[in-house]
Order: structure tokens, then sequence, then C-alpha cells
């Protein structure tokens, strides 16, 4: 299996020419995300290699694609684990990875101690399976940020689930890899079990450099006011995320610039891109009271009677803004119950479809979503998904620690 190790493109590639290179495509965005199909790879420059853990639909993979794209370079992912197997065909059918497998992480990264080099049973087993993942550029994963999620007010900070953030350090010492990439809510570093502070102190005992910061989506190029926290952990220099500041835009772009195409394209059946999940009557009521009065607060009449009393998440049952970027989207894109996801000018009034959250994610037209599917698949594929237009400039954080 053909194999090529990092190295820069084959023409002269400075951190200033990557620079000039990612800011003239910023300035064509809006006609990356409208594409209808597959933007050609270049076959010629360095192949940038990677494995990605907690895949999802692959926004984190997507936005690496991109950027050996815009750089003129290309990517090879060997490898991409999500438990949930109709998601990881999303990934699976749009990016062709080498290799895919639907299982808990669990089953292949579980070694106990996040230092030794000894491997277990199922960690040998794995490499010795897919040895094509061993040594990658790149290894990237989006652990499940619901532990820590504002959203969640049973468990948050104290979810058990906030352990698999430290399966990308264990994962670092059975394959190995140049960089690490970890995404996950802003509020991670405010986990009781202190996984960030750990995974920081175990990546440079293993010899990594290790920076980490809160970035906001809308800074980048995408129209919601998302904001996530990366760590990347180089065998380069120590990732310096101040050269982002060249790339943030003056004006974050609204939810005009990202689906104002799309108002016109709503049917009752049919694929994804205009379907819209039907609502109960009160809900329905809901909607169209915001339309009809043009209002963006749901009246205090019509509350359920739990945001009457107390509501923390003032944003539910509100109606979306054309002219500012998106609020954070989550699964429940579908469910106005569960957030601003009410279309602005939508007659009769509607949540957003699956395409226009797509949009909103930064999900390009020609990255497909499956029709006809459970909506599941498509509310979690795409409102957990790592926003790739943010992914993309992680990336270029990642990678010009390696430059020479």
């Amino acid at each position: 299996m053909d194999r090529k190790p990092f190295r820069r493109v084959a023409r002269p590639l400075t951190l200033m020419a990557d620079t000039e290179e990612l800011i003239r495509h910023q300035k064509k965005d809006k006609k990356w995300l409208q594409r209808k199909t597959k933007p050609q790879m270049h076959t010629n420059g360095s192949c940038i290699r990677s494995v990605e853990l907690f895949a999802g639909a692959g926004g984190l993979s997507l936005g690496l694609n991109e950027y050996t794209r815009r750089i003129q370079a290309s990517h090879k992912i060997e490898f991409a684990l999500e438990w949930d197997a109709n998601v990881l065909k999303v990934l699976s059918d749009n990016l062709k990875p080498v290799s895919t497998l639907a299982t808990d992480v669990e089953n292949i990264i579980n070694g106990k101690s996040l230092k030794s080099k000894r491997l277990t049973k199922k960690e040998q087993a794995f490499v010795e399976e897919y040895t094509h993942a061993k040594k990658p550029d790149i290894l990237m994963g989006g652990p499940p940020c619901q532990g820590n999620s504002n959203a969640n007010n049973h468990s948050r900070r104290t979810d058990s689930r906030n352990k698999l953030y430290l399966k990308m350090v264990r994962a670092a010492i059975v394959l190995n890899p140049r960089i690490v990439i970890i995404e996950n809510v802003r509020d991670v570093v405010r986990s009781v079990g202190g996984e960030v502070q750990t995974a920081i102190e175990v990546f440079e005992q293993l010899g990594y450099k290790v920076s980490h910061e809160v970035l906001k989506a809308s800074d980048f190029g995408v129209a919601q006011t998302r904001s996530r926290h990366f760590l990347i952990a180089s065998k380069g220099r120590k990732p310096d995320f101040s050269i982002l500041e060249q790339f943030k835009l003056p004006k974050a772009r609204t939810l005009k610039w990202a689906i104002w195409d799309l108002r016109d394209k709503l049917t009752t059946e049919g694929e994804f891109n205009s379907t819209t999940k039907g609502k109960s009557k009160l809900n329905q009521e809901r909607m169209q009271w915001l339309i009809d009065n043009d209002e963006y607060e749901l009246c205090y009449d019509l509350k359920p009677d739990c945001h009457k009393r107390k509501n923390t998440h003032p944003a539910v049952y509100g109606r979306m803004h054309w002219d500012e970027p998106s609020s954070t989207l989550t699964a429940g894109f579908t469910s106005n119950g569960q957030g601003r996801y009410t279309h602005p000018d939508a007659d009769p009034g509607r949540t957003i479809t699956p395409h226009e959250a797509a949009r909103i994610q930064s999900f390009p037209d020609w990255y497909k979503f499956p029709d006809n599917v459970k909506r599941g698949i498509l509310t979690k594929g795409i409102g957990n998904a790592v926003p790739p237009l943010l992914a993309m400039y992680v990336c270029h954080v990642a990678l010009s620690s390696l430059d020479e």
C-alpha cells in the first residue's frame, strides 16, 4: 500500500505563501459552500496522512481535506473510527478513507495507563490489522462533549464520558503521530476530572509541545456563533494559534450569507436537502405566531410552564435572524423547542432543514448526506460536527508547527 510520509509540497512553500493562498481562497468560501461537485484534489504535492477517532460525519477530516487542497497538497485518511455505522458511512462515502471501523473506541484503544508504551492485546491487534494507520502525520478527534456542555443540566463537568478525552492521549502512544488535534466544547477545561490538564502533562512527557485555545467559528467564516476548544500537540515547534489573527474576518458572516439561496427549496417529502420535521400542533402554533407577528422571541403566553418560571436558555423557541450568524447548532436543530431554530421568514413557520443546517455548519453541497433515512442520522451527523471551515484553520496552526 502506497503511504507517502509527510513533506512540504514540491513548490517552495513558506508560512507566508500558505497565508496568501488561504486568504485568496477565503474570498471564495461561498462558491465552495454552494458547489455541487467535489473539487479535484492535487496529486503531485505532499500527501498528509491522517487518522480520525470519534469521527462523526467527518467535519475535522473535511477541514483537513480542504486545507490541503487550498495549499496544493493532498490528503489521505488512513483510518476513521466512529461507533455509529450510519454516521460513519457519511464520512466514508464522501472522503473515501483507506479503512473505517464502526465500534466503541474501547475495542481498539483500551490501555489503562496513559504513559506505558506497552500495548494491550486489543491495541496490538489493532495496529497489526491496520498497519497503514501507524505513524500518521495527524491524529485527530472530537470525543463526546455532552458531559461538558452547558446544555447538560444533569451530569455537567462530572459525566463519565468526559474520560473519553484521554483516549486521544492513549491513541497517540499506540499510533505515534507527529501531531494530535483534540476538539471539544469550550468548557472542557472546567471538567472536574481535569482531562485537559492531564492530557497536556502526558503529551509533554512524551516529547510533544502543546498549545490549546478556544476559537469562535464566526471569526473564520462559519455563519454560526459556535465556540470550541482545540488542543494541538506537536513533535515540531510549539503550535502558535496567534497566526490565525490574520484570517479573522472583520465582520461575521450572517445566516443570509449561508442559506439565502435555499429559502424556496422546501418540500414535504424527498431528499434531505428540502425536508423538515413535522411539529406538534402547539409547536407549529408557536412558530407561526413568530412569523405572523414579526417577532423573534416567543410571547409569554405561548411559552411552556417551565420557561415561564425560569428560563436559562432564552433562545429556545426563538426565530432566527437573517442579518446575524446562527446561534450554535446542536443535534436538536429540527426542534424549535431545542433552540433558536425557527426559519426567519418561511410561511407556514418551520424549523431549518438538514441541508440548511449543513450549510450553517459549513458543509458544502457536494458533501452528501443520505436521503430518506432516519432523521437522527442527519441531526447527529450535522449538529454534532466540527465546522469544516473552522477545522481548516486549526489544521493550518497544526501543520505550521512542522515548518522547517
